[in-house]
This record gives structure tokens, sequence and C-alpha cells, in this order.
């Protein structure tokens, strides 16, 4: 978040805008992208299931699922902006187009490329906090029987339901016949 805040004062005051109330308001504008986009991309990643055991491929797991969507978000913001470019008011291109357009950019590139090379590289157990995984024996059983075509063990039958509400009413005999028939 600072370097992104620090990036997008750098480059607005490089692009001759200058540090004002109306730039700053702009400015915190950053401070909300960025957190959009890292919000999302830290928690899947540390989300991620146990099936993914390098920080590279929970970063593949993440990207692969939220690139789409961040992008998408950064698109439909970015034309926003850039209807401010069209005004005939210098004002508003110099305070609010300007640092806006840079603040897109910036907490895009921050928060989209350079946060998931940077998780990449944090392959610490305790940032795992995904579901725990089968064993490997057991889940690779699983998924040979279930390509053999054979049913999911943890798939109810059709007639399990019909046959628990029959012995629940042999072991209650109060058991309401409406009840059953819903």
């Amino acid at each position: 978040m600072l370097m992104t805040l620090s990036t997008v004062v750098g480059v607005s005051v490089l692009a001759g805008v200058n540090l004002t109330g109306f730039s700053n308001m702009s400015f915190v504008l950053s401070v909300g992208f960025t957190v959009e986009y890292t919000v999302h991309i830290i928690s899947r990643w540390m989300r991620a299931s146990n099936e993914h055991p390098t920080s590279l491929d929970r970063v593949h797991f993440t990207m692969s699922f939220l690139m789409l969507p961040t992008f998408m978000s950064f698109v439909s913001s970015t034309i926003g902006t850039v209807c401010l470019a069209f005004t005939e008011f210098s004002f508003n291109q110099k305070f609010f187009f300007h640092p806006l357009i840079i603040v897109m950019f910036v907490s895009y590139w921050f928060g989209c490329w350079f946060l998931p090379t940077v998780l990449a590289y944090l392959d610490f157990d305790i940032m795992k906090l995904g579901p725990e995984m089968d064993d490997e024996v057991g889940a690779q059983e699983k998924e040979k029987a279930i390509a053999d075509g054979e049913k999911d063990p943890n798939k109810k039958e059709e007639g399990a339901s019909s046959d628990l509400s029959q012995e629940r009413t042999q072991k209650d005999p109060t058991h309401n016949d409406e009840i059953q028939d819903a």
C-alpha cells in the first residue's frame, strides 16, 4: 500500500500534477484500489487447499481464478476515469484525470503483477490456511474408482434418504406422517 501510494505521488509529480487538496483526494483513492486487488489475491492464496504444495502452485491457483475478475475491474475503472479526459476544463484533467489514470495503472500493476511475484517466494507453512488433503493413497484410490465408473463413496444413494426416514419412523413412534411425506 505504501509502495503504491509513494509511486502514484511520485509519477504524478513527474507528470506535472501539483500536490493540492484535489490531487491528494485522487491519491487517497490509490489506497482503496490497492486494497481491492490485494485482499482478494492474498485471501485466495492463503486459503488455497494444501494440494498446492509450493507457493508458486498457490500463486498459479490464485491468479488462474482471479486474473479475469481483477482485469475486468481495472478496465471498468479505467474506462470511467478516461471519461474525465474529454472534459473541457483543464482543472479536471490536471487534478483528477492525470492522478486517477496513474492510480489505475500503478495499483493494478502492484496488486496483480508485483504482489503475486512476491507471494511466489513466501513458501512458509504457517501461511497455508487451506483445508488439509486426504491422505494421498486414499485420494488416489477414490479418483481411480470414480474414473472406473464406480460410485463415489461420499455421495448418498438415491434410496438412502427414504431408508433413513423409515428407520426414524420405526425408532420414534411419535414421528408425524406429515413430516415424513415432506
